[in-house]
């Protein structure tokens, strides 16, 4: 029998079209993707998201990346 990769809501989208939401909870994922699931996220990987989408408003939000040509 062959395992087949698990697949994310969001591994089919281009990066352009995450929403930040999105952005923040892979984001969130990242340093561990084995242990932290974005297709089934704990509370920890919530907490995470959510400071992150703070951190991204703090910065600027999209504003920030429309000047400066990140989007």
């Amino acid at each position: 029998m062959a395992l087949k990769p698990r697949r994310s809501a969001t591994s089919t989208k281009p990066a352009s079209r995450l929403t930040p939401a999105e952005a923040a909870l892979l984001a969130a994922v990242l340093p561990n993707p084995i242990r932290f699931r974005a297709d089934a996220p704990s509370g920890y990987v919530r907490s995470r998201q959510a400071w992150i989408l703070r951190q991204m408003r703090q910065l600027g939000g999209e504003g920030f990346m429309r000047e400066n040509r990140l989007y």
